[in-house]
């Protein structure tokens, strides 16, 4: 019985030690095994390589990778047509726009490489909440606007929701580098009302706002000020203040407007009229872009 017991243990030992032996012999090679799948760059691939990395070092995402996506919404991928309508315009009316801007800079180009966010993230459908309200556009983290709704783009009437948008939230990157002076807060600081803004009566004029959104937040008060401020027409600002017949509450949207002017300026060199002037002119000369060609 011993031997029957002993026998198979000892040739199970001779076999490992024969086995251990082997492997340790063996060299190990410095070649992964594992081979990363080379990825096929598209023609629309190659134009934003020309158009954004290279002279702005912005990624433009327009395969909207599952990770990057808030999993409490169901999103939609865009379509391509979309996204390079979309990639045409932000290029030619903001990043362009804004090297022109800086034109008399040494790098015209070094405001937006700097404050402009590093990843544009396309999302083909809104997302909405369970207040039925529909989200525009986001800035995450001061490197990121994610931009929804591309499936719905049309640009023969929704640039400049896009651009507008794209103003916004650059507002909140801007200010989230070189913080607007709290002062501004103090301003209508009894008026802000959270999430109460969705339900308000439209009298945020005579509560010191430009809009319902603004009450929300100081922060969000400071981006839709700068969007009105770069986005709206002269004739625009005189006709809203004129119509506020409080006039404590025109003479704190006076003071804020002053304030935006003045942060832009100071902190980040920003001619806040020739950023108007030349972000609206570029909307009014929209039929300039090839909406279709992507070999310039």
């Amino acid at each position: 019985m011993k031997k029957l017991f002993f026998k198979p243990f000892i040739l199970v030992a001779v076999c490992l030690s024969a086995l251990l032996t082997s492997c340790f012999k063996e060299e190990l090679s410095d070649t992964s095994v594992i081979v990363d799948s080379e990825e096929v760059k598209s023609e629309f691939d190659l134009w934003l390589e020309r158009h954004y990395v290279e002279p702005y070092n912005v990624k433009f995402e327009y395969r909207m990778p599952d990770r990057e996506t808030h999993f409490n919404y169901w999103v939609t991928p865009p379509p391509i047509d979309k996204s390079i309508e979309i990639a045409k315009l932000i290029k030619f009316v903001l990043l362009d726009g804004m090297a022109e801007l800086m034109s008399d800079e040494e790098d015209p180009t070094l405001l937006a490489k700097t404050y402009f966010p590093r990843l544009l993230f396309l999302i083909g459908s809104h997302e909405m909440d369970s207040n039925n309200t529909i989200v525009l556009g986001s800035a995450e983290n001061g490197i990121q606007i994610n931009i929804m709704g591309v499936t719905y783009f049309d640009r023969e009437t929704g640039c400049s929701s896009i651009t507008g948008t794209m103003i916004h939230e650059f507002a909140h990157i801007l200010d989230g580098n070189i913080a607007v002076p709290i002062e501004y807060d103090l301003i209508t600081k009894d008026g802000y009302i959270g999430d109460s803004y969705k339900s308000a009566p439209n009298d945020y004029l005579e509560h010191g706002f430009l809009s319902n959104y603004a009450r929300s937040t100081p922060a969000e008060d400071i981006a839709v000020t700068t969007a009105a401020l770069v986005g709206e027409t002269p004739e625009w600002w005189e006709s809203t203040l004129n119509s506020i017949k409080n006039a404590e509450a025109r003479a704190k949207i006076e003071k804020k407007r002053d304030m935006i002017i003045s942060w832009l300026k100071n902190e980040f060199s920003i001619d806040v009229y020739k950023w108007r002037d030349t972000y609206q002119g570029r909307l009014n000369r929209l039929d300039e872009i090839d909406w279709d060609n992507l070999e310039d």
